[in-house]
C-alpha cells in the first residue's frame, strides 16, 4: 500500500468530471506517470462516488493489513540499535517510518534468523550489512564457492521458515513482500512464481479477462491470486462443495468443462476469485478496463519513444525479455527439486 496515494485518495478530490472524483495508484515507471508527487510517479483515473467508496475502502483494508505488524510493539533496550544493520538503523530514523515499524521488523527478521544454522545466520547477516560474497569468504577463511553454496541454502531455510510462518498466520506482509520482490526481479520466494504462472496458465483465458475487469491494477489481481493461492488450504474441499451446490447450470457447465480434471488449487483459485467478483459486486464496485488500459497506456507511451507500435514494442521487445526471465525460472525450480538440469524446454 502507497502511503502518500492512500493519502491523497481519503481527501476525495474532484475530477474535472462533474460527480465523479480523482483515485490515485502508483506508477513504477516516474516518466511514464500522469503525475508526480514527492518524486514518485502516480497514474490517476476518474471514479464514481460509488466506485471511490468501494476503492478506498479495499485500500483502507490493504493499509491496516500491511501494518499489522504494529501490534507487535516491543521497546529497543539501550545499546540494540547497534545490533540492528546499517539498513534498518536509517529506517529507523526516517521520519516515515514509524519506530515500532522497524522494530517489529528487526524481531521478526531475529527470530527468522534464530531458527537458521550459526553459518547460515552468519552469511545472511553479513550479506545484509552489505558484504560481497569474496569479502564474506576472505572474512571466513573459506572459499567463495562455499559462500555461495552457503548463501542459497541458507536463503532457502530463511524463506521455508517466513512462509511457513505466513501461512500459520495468513499474513497479508508476506504477500506484499512476493509481490514487492516480483516487481523488482520477477521472481518470488521458494518459487512462488512458477507455481503460481501454473496455476493462472490454467485459468481459462476467457475467465483471466472477466477477473481483470473487476480489479483495479494488474498488481491488485495478482496479490488476490497469491493470497487465494496460499492461505486456507484446509477449507479447499469445503469452500468447492459450497460453490458447487449453489452454482448455476450454466456455472457448473461451465467449471466441469473447464476445471474438473485441474488441480485442486486451480479450482480453489478459480472458485475464490469468483466469489470475489461477487462480493465486490454486492458492494456497489462497478467493473472497469482500467488493470488492462494501464498496462496499455504504459506499453504505448514507450512505444512511442522508438516510433513502433505498442504491440511491435510488445511483441519485439518487452516479450522475449519476459519469456527469457520464465524460462530460466522453470530451470531453476526443475533442477532445485529434482538435482537435475532440464535440457529441454518447450515454455510457448
Amino acid at each position: 500500500m502507497d502511503k502518500l496515494a492512500y493519502h491523497y485518495n481519503k481527501k476525495k478530490l474532484p475530477a474535472k468530471t462533474e460527480g465523479k472524483y480523482l483515485y490515485y495508484y502508483p506508477c513504477a515507471d516516474i516518466e511514464n506517470a500522469s503525475i508526480q508527487m514527492g518524486g514518485r510517479g502516480f497514474v490517476t483515473i476518474e471514479v464514481t462516488e460509488k466506485e471511490w467508496e468501494a476503492l478506498i475502502e479495499l485500500d483502507r483494508i490493504e493499509y491496516n493489513n500491511e501494518h499489522k505488524y504494529i501490534r507487535h510493539i516491543v521497546p529497543i533496550p539501550d545499546g540494540e540499535e547497534d545490533d540492528l544493520t546499517a539498513k534498518q538503523q536509517e529506517q529507523l530514523h526516517v521520519k516515515d517510518t514509524p519506530i515500532d515499524t522497524a522494530v517489529a521488523e528487526y524481531w521478526d527478521n531475529k527470530s527468522l534468523h534464530s531458527q537458521l544454522s550459526k553459518e547460515e545466520e552468519t552469511i545472511l547477516g553479513m550479506l545484509e550489512n552489505g558484504y560481497t560474497q569474496k569479502e564474506i569468504a576472505k572474512e571466513l577463511n573459506v572459499t567463495q564457492g562455499y559462500v555461495s553454496m552457503l548463501k542459497i541454502r541458507a536463503q532457502y531455510n530463511y524463506d521455508y521458515i517466513e512462509r511457513t510462518s505466513a501461512l500459520q498466520t495468513n499474513s497479508p506482509e508476506y504477500i506484499w513482500k512476493c509481490w514487492d520482490l516480483f516487481i523488482r526481479k520477477l521472481e518470488m520466494p521458494m518459487f512462488l512464481d512458477v507455481e503460481l504462472e501454473y496455476v493462472i496458465g490454467h485459468i481459462h483465458p476467457n475467465d483471466i479477462a472477466h477477473f481483470l475487469y473487476w480489479y483495479y491494477s494488474l498488481g491488485e489481481f495478482v496479490r488476490f491470486t497469491i493470497q487465494y493461492y496460499l492461505y486456507n488450504e484446509d477449507s479447499i474441499e469445503k469452500e468447492k462443495a459450497e460453490y458447487l451446490s449453489k452454482a448455476s447450470e450454466p456455472e457448473l457447465k461451465w467449471f466441469n468443462e473447464n476445471y474438473a480434471d485441474e488441480l485442486p488449487l486451480v479450482q480453489i483459485v478459480y472458485i475464490r476469485l469468483i466469489d470475489e467478483v461477487e462480493n465486490r459486486r454486492n458492494r456497489g464496485l462497478h467493473g472497469n478496463n482500467n488493470a488492462i488500459d494501464g498496462l496499455y497506456t504504459a506499453v504505448e507511451k514507450l512505444a512511442k519513444r522508438v516510433n513502433i507500435s505498442p504491440e511491435e514494442y510488445f511483441t519485439e521487445r518487452i516479450y522475449p525479455i519476459i519469456v527469457t526471465i520464465r524460462r530460466r525460472r522453470i530451470k531453476q525450480f526443475y533442477r532445485f527439486y529434482s538435482g537435475k538440469k532440464l535440457k529441454k524446454l518447450n515454455y510457448f
